[in-house]
């Protein structure tokens, strides 16, 4: 049976979309398992996607680019689903531009933020925050925050503006070494099996 890490939240509903799609049907399901014949599914935080597969809890995994980069794992990623695009942005108010000194960010990724600022040669103070970033600037708490958006609505609403766009996000599968070499027949099957369902598979 193969054991699966499904990441919680927005990609949840998506990603049982493409399994169902794929003829797997889960008979069993509470808040943080979902069984069937073939499969076995751990809901699970984006960023412990990863964790569950390095440690061989999990043989596949659904994971975005965005955990991809800033955990910096290397997994083997056969291929990514076609879903709705998100971006990871710079973003700010809408009365300020793009500094050119120094500059306090807050974010949920603070790896991908500090790279982000090398790349500017900003000197840079990250506030690295679990919950939603948007408040930072409000309250003062940062000038400026690198966040996910896909409509730009949330921005909006706090009277945010994209400065700049940082990263694509798409939704890649990922596979855990291990269990390649030890059920390669199996994952190949399921492989087979997403992709007849998907109109649309891209190669990673």
């Amino acid at each position: 049976m193969l054991r699966l890490a499904i990441p919680k939240g927005r990609l949840e509903e998506e990603v049982n979309s493409y399994l169902e799609r794929a003829g797997y049907v889960f008979n069993e399901k509470t808040s943080i398992i979902y069984r069937s014949q073939e499969l076995v599914g751990f809901l699970v935080r984006p960023f412990d996607v990863p964790t569950y597969l390095l440690q061989g809890a999990a043989d596949i995994g659904f994971c975005g680019t965005d955990v991809l980069v800033e955990t910096g794992v290397e997994l083997l990623q056969p291929f990514y689903l076609p879903s709705e695009l998100s971006k990871m942005v710079f973003a700010g108010p809408e009365d300020k531009e793009i500094p050119s000194g120094e500059v306090s960010i807050a974010t949920k990724f603070p790896h991908i933020t500090q790279r982000f600022c090398e790349s500017k040669g900003w000197k840079c103070r990250i506030v690295t925050l679990k919950g939603s970033v948007e408040l930072a600037p409000i309250v003062g708490l940062a000038d400026f925050i690198v966040d996910i958006t896909q409509t730009g609505r949330t921005l909006r609403e706090n009277r945010l503006k994209v400065l700049e766009e940082i990263l694509l996000i798409r939704l890649h599968v990922v596979l855990n070494p291990v269990s390649y070499r030890t059920k390669r027949a199996e994952i190949m099957n399921f492989l087979e099996r997403l992709k007849r369902g998907i109109d649309d598979v891209k190669v990673s």
